[in-house]
C-alpha cells in the first residue's frame, strides 16, 4: 500500500533527487480524450494531454526522471514533442525536469509565486533543508493564474488556484471534456499531506482547496492525485474528514495549555496512524503540522 519510498520524501519539499532512471519505469493510464497519467512512484504524479495539436504536461518530475516521460509520451505521441508545462507548485519533484522539456523548445507556465520561490528558496523548519537555488530553464516564463484556460487537442484546461493551501502558488486544473482533475499536491491519496507551512501552506487552506476540486466533481471524475494512485470523489472527501478531525483533537490539546512535546505525547491521532502514516509525512510529522499551524510555533 505503501510503495512511495524515502526518495519521495526527499523530492517531497524540493530536494535534488539523483534517481537511478535505468531503476524506474513509466506508468501510463489512458483516462480519455486524449488525457493521461504518467507515474514512476518516484516524484509528482504527471498529467498529459496529447494529440494533434501537441503535447502540454502537468508537472516534470525530476531532472534523471524527464527523459523516462519524455520516452513515455513520444510512444503515446508517435514521436511528439512536449509544447507547454505546467508546474503546480515549486517543489522540486514537480519542477526540477523542467529545463530538460525547456530546452527542447516547451514553454513553462506556474502561478506568479512560483518563480520567485524557486529563484529564493526558503528552508524547511520541518526537515532542516533548503532546496537548491534554481534559474535559467529551470523556471517558468510565462505566468497563469485563476480563471484561466488552455484549450489543445479539443480538451480545455481550466485552471484554479488555491490560495495558502499546499503551498502559495498551487495551480490544480479541471480538463473539462474528459472530466479529470490533476490536483497537484493538494491530494497524497491515502496518506498524511506534506503541508509547506513555510512557503505559504495552511491547514485550513489545504483544506479549502480540497473542497474546491470536491466540488467541481462528481460520482465518475477522475483525479490525479499529486502523490498515489488515481483517485475519485470520495478519496478527497476522506482525507478533508482527516484533517478537520486530526485538527480539531490537537486543537483541544492546545486550549489546554499543552506544549508540543506534551501533545505529541497525548497521540491525537492515534486513531489515524495506521490508515495514513507514511515515511515522509508521519503521525509525528502531522501533529507538528497542525500545532504549528494552530499556534504558530515550531516547537
Amino acid at each position: 500500500m505503501r510503495y512511495l519510498n524515502s526518495l519521495v520524501a526527499v523530492a517531497a519539499i524540493g530536494m535534488t533527487l539523483q534517481a537511478q532512471a535505468q531503476d524506474v519505469s513509466v506508468k501510463t493510464d489512458d483516462l480519455g480524450k486524449g488525457v493521461y497519467a504518467l507515474t514512476t512512484n518516484m516524484a509528482g504524479n504527471v498529467g498529459a494531454v496529447i494529440g494533434d495539436d501537441g503535447v502540454f504536461i502537468i508537472d516534470t518530475q525530476m531532472a534523471n526522471l524527464a527523459p523516462l516521460i519524455d520516452a513515455a509520451i513520444k510512444t503515446l505521441s508517435e514521436g511528439g514533442d512536449v509544447d507547454l508545462v505546467l508546474n503546480t507548485h515549486l517543489h522540486g519533484d514537480h519542477v526540477l525536469g523542467n529545463q530538460y522539456f525547456a530546452e527542447k523548445g516547451a514553454v513553462v507556465m506556474a502561478h506568479p509565486n512560483v518563480r520567485p520561490g524557486l529563484i529564493s528558496p526558503k528552508t524547511s523548519l520541518l526537515t532542516g533543508r533548503t532546496p537548491d537555488v534554481l534559474s535559467g530553464a529551470m523556471l517558468p516564463t510565462v505566468s497563469v493564474n485563476e480563471g484561466d484556460a488552455i484549450t489543445m487537442n479539443g480538451v480545455t484546461a481550466k485552471l484554479y488556484h488555491t490560495p495558502n493551501a499546499h503551498t502559495d502558488g498551487d495551480i490544480f486544473v479541471y480538463f473539462e471534456e474528459a472530466n479529470v482533475i490533476h490536483a497537484g499536491d493538494l491530494l497524497f491519496n491515502g496518506w498524511f499531506p506534506y503541508i509547506d507551512l513555510d512557503n505559504g501552506g495552511t491547514v485550513d487552506g489545504y483544506i479549502a482547496g480540497m473542497q474546491r476540486i470536491v466540488d467541481l466533481s462528481d460520482d465518475e471524475t477522475v483525479i490525479i492525485a499529486g502523490h498515489g494512485p488515481l483517485a475519485k470523489k470520495g478519496d478527497l472527501e476522506a482525507s478533508i474528514a482527516m484533517l478537520k478531525a486530526g485538527k480539531a483533537e490537537v486543537q483541544k490539546r492546545v486550549d489546554k495549555g499543552m506544549t508540543l512535546a506534551e501533545v505529541q505525547k497525548a497521540e491525537p491521532l492515534a486513531a489515524y496512524h495506521e490508515d495514513w502514516n507514511w515515511r515522509f509525512i508521519t503521525t509525528e510529522r502531522m501533529v507538528w503540522t497542525f500545532y504549528r499551524d494552530i499556534t504558530g510555533k515550531a516547537e
